[in-house]
């Protein structure tokens, strides 16, 4: 494929994609396009040739693939090598005696998925994400192509924490306390969590000051604050304590305030669990990894009911492992409860109608929650401020070589992300330590390039009308994140095909007290861009009408119910429809050792298992949840 002279990132006519195209091949063989764009790469004086040898180091740190054996056994299978599966290998292989299968349905992650500032791009990669989508709405998504919310899932060692935006947030103490409550087990309450938050991170950010009780220092995750901030993140900070939200530590103590975004970075790149915790293990012997692996089922004893294993495809060729001790399922909130219901473990009348025989009937797929937001709110700013990512992928722009050379510059973003403020809208004071709003920051703006509105699927009418006159400008956004959504959504099958999607109702917003909040959350982010610190830039809202919603007065509750029932943005933290509980709950699925319940030796430890959604970006409470879960599994077979 032809290169314009001297512009690595036009390829396919796309200038982001080309970062994207450097990706080599799960294999480590490069094809000719690959290796063409990773020369002109080289070309960009002596920090392309530095980053060209840091892919290549990179993928030397990357666990081997492996093909097992027909029948072959292990002691612990774990499905999935994302958020939680990664964490889990890795702790499980440090008992020496005991031998871990990892299945990954993806293939590696590469250096260039780790360039913070492209992590929205990298959904344009389908080998990478599983390109689910949810059933077609009215009441939510009406921006989005057929009504679909796009539904980003990582397919690829590390999984959606290579996709994300890899803000570190671990939640509200009452969120664990809840947990605790709803579970009648005190092991999931705060104090209990807190234990595992401490043990992954190596906390490294400034701002506030940091108490040590709360934070750990020696973790495999580094968090820290992104090596380049902007005038505009500093005048967000500024703006919280005109308001009266002081800075602070929201890892900490307390969560109500405003600061900088915490991110999973190390050396301004990104670090995915898969870096974090399979990275350093990669030569351990008791620990084997095959990826580009599907599994279809799990194989069930249908008398004894325990699990023996599981059946995967691997490039066409269906093979059968056995687990001498426990399969353990991490493929996330849709893949581990539509893998469930296919082992014939689910809603028993659901299973029947499409002749799968039922094991144990247990609500799977109930309870789906998420996070979302507003994506209309931006500001328009008189100063060069923002980022505008076609500026910064401009090879002639000295970021891209401050990136190469050095990690720093508005590359090392996360994904834009720059800050956040955490607010209870039906109580502003300071110390309410409930909040419902997240308010997310961002330097980089959905109008400020035609290739964001692909993610998110906005429809081009949509687009044209409301983002397209903003094309290139300097502006700034604000997600009004609704954090604890009262609406459940579900998931059910569509065939007893493991090769069909499921069906994915996600039902956003169908409960009116979301709503509610929702518009409270939208109205005091406009507040934020009228305070004297935004003012300063020249702050001022975009503030024309969403197609769709002419017919309501502008800035009625009306009208912002029926704008963000169009412009709705989901932060991908998809949870729990595998759902944790005591082993006398019938809402739940698995119990709060995550054993399925009804079936022997067979567990589920990733986001599925939540009970009710944290105040959280949901990648470090579930980082928790697999270390947690790891002692668990270590402390029953008597390893500790």
């Amino acid at each position: 494929m032809p290169y314009e002279n001297q512009h690595v990132f036009t390829a396919m006519g796309c200038k982001y994609l080309a970062l994207v195209l450097i990706f080599v091949a799960p294999t480590f063989a490069l094809d000719l396009d690959s290796l063409h764009a990773l020369w002109n790469l080289a070309r960009l004086k002596h920090g392309g040739l530095s980053f060209l040898q840091d892919i290549m180091k990179f993928a030397k740190e990357e666990l081997p693939d492996t093909t097992p054996r027909h029948g072959q056994e292990y002691d612990f299978i774990v499905v999935g090598a994302g958020t939680a599966g990664s964490v889990i290998a890795a702790r499980l292989s440090e008992v020496k005696n005991a031998s871990v299968l990892l299945i990954e349905a993806g293939g590696h992650e590469h250096l260039l998925m780790d360039v913070p500032l492209l992590a929205l791009f990298l959904q344009l990669y389908r080998d990478i994400d599983w390109g689910y989508l949810a059933e077609p709405s009215n009441d939510y998504c009406r921006g989005v192509h057929n009504h679909q919310c796009k539904l980003a899932r990582g397919k690829v060692m590390g999984g959606t924490a290579v996709l994300n935006f890899m803000i570190a947030t671990r939640g509200n103490k009452r969120d664990y306390e809840e947990w605790a409550e709803l579970t009648n087990d005190d092991d999931w309450g705060y104090e209990a969590m807190l234990k595992y938050f401490k043990k992954l991170e190596n906390f490294e950010v400034d701002l506030a000051p940091v108490e040590n009780k709360f934070h750990g220092f020696d973790g495999p995750l580094r968090i820290a604050n992104a090596p380049w901030r902007s005038k505009l993140a500093r005048a967000f900070v500024k703006a919280g304590e005109e308001m009266g939200f002081p800075p602070l530590d929201y890892n900490g103590r307390k969560q109500t305030g405003f600061s900088y975004v915490h991110t999973n970075q190390i050396n301004g790149e990104r670090l995915s669990s898969n870096r974090a915790y399979l990275h350093p293990v990669r030569n351990r012997s008791n620990l084997f990894l095959t990826m580009n692996s599907r599994v279809d089922r799990v194989l069930i004893d249908p008398k004894k009911k325990i699990a023996r294993g599981v059946k995967f495809r691997k490039f066409g060729k269906r093979i059968e492992v056995y687990a001498r001790k426990e399969v353990i399922l991490s493929t996330g909130a849709f893949a581990s409860p539509h893998l469930l219901m296919l082992s014939g473990i689910g809603p028993a009348e659901h299973l029947k109608s499409f002749n799968i025989p039922v094991m144990a009937n247990l609500p799977v797929g109930e309870n789906l929650m998420d996070h979302i937001a507003y994506g209309g709110l931006f500001f328009e700013v008189n100063q060069t401020l923002g980022i505008v990512v076609s500026e910064f992928l401009n090879l002639r722009n000295p970021s891209i070589n401050d990136y190469l050379t050095r990690r720093t510059g508005p590359l090392a973003t996360a994904g834009g992300v720059e800050g956040l403020g955490y607010i209870n809208v039906d109580d502003l004071r300071v110390d309410n330590e409930e909040p419902n709003i997240e308010l997310m920051f961002g330097s980089v703006h959905l109008g400020s390039d035609a290739l964001i509105k692909v993610p998110f699927g906005i429809r081009e009418d949509i687009y044209r009308q409301y983002y397209a006159d903003a094309l290139h400008k300097h502006a700034y956004i604000i997600f009004p994140l609704l954090m604890k959504p009262k609406s459940r959504g579900k998931l059910l099958l569509t065939s007893g095909n493991p090769a069909v999607k499921p069906k994915i109702i996600m039902n956003y917003l169908s409960d009116a007290d979301d709503v509610r909040v929702a518009i409270k959350g939208i109205r005091l982010a406009r507040e934020v861009g009228k305070t004297r610190a935004m003012r300063k830039y020249g702050s001022k809202v975009w503030d024309r009408h969403v197609l769709g919603c002419e017919h309501c007065l502008y800035d009625s509750d009306e009208y912002w119910e029926c704008a963000l029932r169009t412009l709705t943005v989901t932060l991908w933290h998809f949870s729990g429809t595998c759902k944790m509980g005591s082993y006398y709950d019938n809402s739940a699925v698995v119990d709060t050792r995550l054993r399925v319940k009804g079936i022997k030796r067979l567990r589920v430890a990733d986001a599925s298992i939540i009970p009710t959604i944290p105040t959280a970006h949901i990648n470090i409470p579930v980082i928790a949840i697999a270390e947690k879960f790891a002692d668990i599994v270590k402390a029953d077979w008597g390893y500790i």
